[in-house]
């Protein structure tokens, strides 16, 4: 009964924290026409960010470890180079959407 209690907390846990995520990052996903705090951005990027990461890390670089010796120290440093790489991609994604955007723009107003 126990080991259900704490699985079942888990379950809980993971809803809870992509309800936050969900929650901060609505208004970008739904393309409302409000305007959007900045703490909430970058609160809600930062959410996604970390837990993608520990996604990544769980599916990936877990299961590779999991055949190896275990050491707390590179497992940390998997965990934080598996958040900066997604921290990367979703970086390049908004610079090249913003640099797209821009262009289109800049191509409007010349005509």
């Amino acid at each position: 009964m126990n080991k259900s209690k704490t699985t079942l907390s888990a379950i809980l846990f993971e809803i809870a924290k992509w309800g936050v995520t969900v929650f901060l990052l609505w208004p970008l996903l739904s393309f409302q026409a409000q305007k959007m705090p900045l703490w909430r951005m970058v609160a809600g990027v930062m959410l996604l960010v970390i837990n993608l990461g520990k996604i990544f890390y769980d599916i990936f670089l877990d299961n590779f470890k999991q055949k190896r010796e275990r050491y707390s120290l590179i497992d940390l440093l998997m965990l934080i180079l598996g958040v900066a790489a997604v921290a990367a991609l979703i970086g390049g994604v908004v610079l090249l959407t913003a640099l797209y955007i821009s262009t289109r723009l800049q191509d409007a107003s010349a005509e």
